[in-house]
């Protein structure tokens, strides 16, 4: 890690995850942006899935079969240069939350796959994350 900036402004500033997907049509990659103050939790969560059975096309769709590429923290500022562009533009983490929530949810209705520990953990982590109650670990 490179240490750039205060430790003092890293609470203050916004974090940055950038996944690659694997096979999706509509994007190659997400950046998922949360506060700074999480992102340690974050991350740790979102490493756990990555590395899980459960990081697969049948149980997270599109986003199935993602790994983490680049984790920016502290970031003061970003623009946005393509507008135009879907992956230019972040997803804040309560959308990226949403997203595979939804998606296990389906999964876990439908029966398709059957209830385990760590996919009830990991969706407990990202219920928080969606409806913004998520509190890190001190």
């Amino acid at each position: 890690m490179f240490g750039f900036g205060k430790k003092v402004k890293k609470l203050e500033g916004t974090d940055i995850l950038i996944l690659k997907v694997a096979e999706s049509q509509n994007r190659h990659f997400y950046q998922v942006a949360f506060p700074s103050a999480l992102g340690n939790d974050i991350v740790n969560m979102l490493q756990k899935l990555q590395k899980s059975s459960f990081n697969q096309k049948e149980y997270l769709g599109e986003i199935g079969g993602f790994h983490i590429i680049t984790y920016i923290e502290a970031a003061m500022n970003f623009e946005v240069l393509d507008e135009i562009d879907i992956e230019a533009h972040p997803v804040q983490i309560q959308d990226f939350a949403n997203i595979l929530l939804r998606r296990l949810e389906a999964n876990e209705e439908s029966g398709e796959h059957e209830e385990n520990e760590d996919l009830a953990f990991i969706m407990g982590e990202l219920t928080m994350l969606r409806d913004g109650s998520f509190i890190p670990q001190t």
